[in-house]
Parts: structure tokens; sequence; C-alpha cells
């Protein structure tokens, strides 16, 4: 009887240890590129992350209509998307860090919109009002309490509407955010 309550507690334990390396639903407002984001959990290590925001973005060189030197910007709606897998939870468990919000390193697939802005908010002429982007990308999230740190790089393939393409090598992404949940 004893070997089968320590058996059994071992089970309880174990998949006690596994349930909190699962990706959990959260919501988040996104502060350095204002936005609302929800990733919703689909697996235990994916996640399903969709942004509507209002916020900056720079020129591509192919969706421009002049070649002006210097810092390009634009502030205009848009929406991202990413499919995210997480793969260091366990490494994450093993050093004691809580895994919680899903707090860890990602590969995801990433598709940008960005919409049309006031005129007076960019400093460039785009090819169209709408652009896309999409690519891989390596990322990490970290969440402490209720703020919420987000890195990620990768190469894009982006285009308009118009038929205008082009590709860039590392598109970075730096967000700081509040988790709602």
């Amino acid at each position: 009887m004893k070997q089968y309550k320590i058996f059994v507690f071992s089970i309880l334990f174990l998949i006690s240890g596994f349930s909190s390396a699962q990706t959990e639903d959260v919501l988040k407002i996104n502060v350095l590129n204002p936005a609302i984001s929800y990733e919703k959990a689909t697996g235990s290590k994916t996640t399903l992350d969709a942004s509507l925001g209002f916020g900056y973005n720079y020129s591509y060189p192919n969706l421009t209509l002049a070649a002006d030197d210097g810092f390009q910007y634009l502030f205009a709606m848009f929406v991202d998307v990413q499919a995210r897998y997480f793969y260091n939870f366990e490494k994450r468990l093993a050093k004691n860090k809580a895994v919680r919000q899903n707090s860890g390193n990602f590969l995801a697939l990433r598709l940008l919109y960005t919409g049309p802005g006031p005129e007076e908010a960019s400093s460039f002429n785009r090819t169209s009002n709408h652009f896309f982007a999409v690519g891989p990308t390596w990322g990490l999230q970290r969440d402490y309490g209720k703020i919420n740190l987000l890195f990620s790089l990768g190469p894009i393939l982006y285009f308009d509407p118009n038929g205008n393409r082009g590709f860039f090598p590392l598109n970075p992404e730096i967000n700081i955010g509040f988790n709602l949940n």
C-alpha cells in the first residue's frame, strides 16, 4: 500500500510539474508599440499571438516612392500575428525559473500587416496604403509579474498589393507590455 501511495504521489507530482510548463492564454497591452495583444494557447508548447494597434514602423526600401536619405518613419495601424513554438520550458524549469505567462524562447512564423495612417504621420510616400511582411523569427519573451518583455528577430519578405516586394534580412521587434490576466 505504501508503494502505491508513493507511485500515485510521484505521478501527480510529475503531472503538476509538466502542467506548469504549458502555454497559457494571455491578454496584454503593449506600450512601446501601442497595441492590445491576445496570445492563445494552442498546445502545450504552442501559441497563436494576435496584436492590433497603432504604432511606428520604418520604410521598406521597395515600398517607398522616393529614395530619401536618413531615418524614415511611419505611424499607422497594424495587425501582427505570430504562430509560436516555445522550446525551452523544461530547461527553465530545471534552473528553477518559473514558466508562466508563456515566458521562454520561441520560434515563430510572423505575418505583419500595416495599414493606412495619417498623411502627416509619415516621413515618406508609400507605394500603397497597405503592405505585408511575412517570415520566420526567433524570439524570447519574459514575464516579470504583470510586466511582459518581448524581443524577436528574423528575416522577412515584404510586399504590397501593387506587386512591389523585397527582402529584409533582420527585422527586429521589441515590446514592453502589461499582462492583464
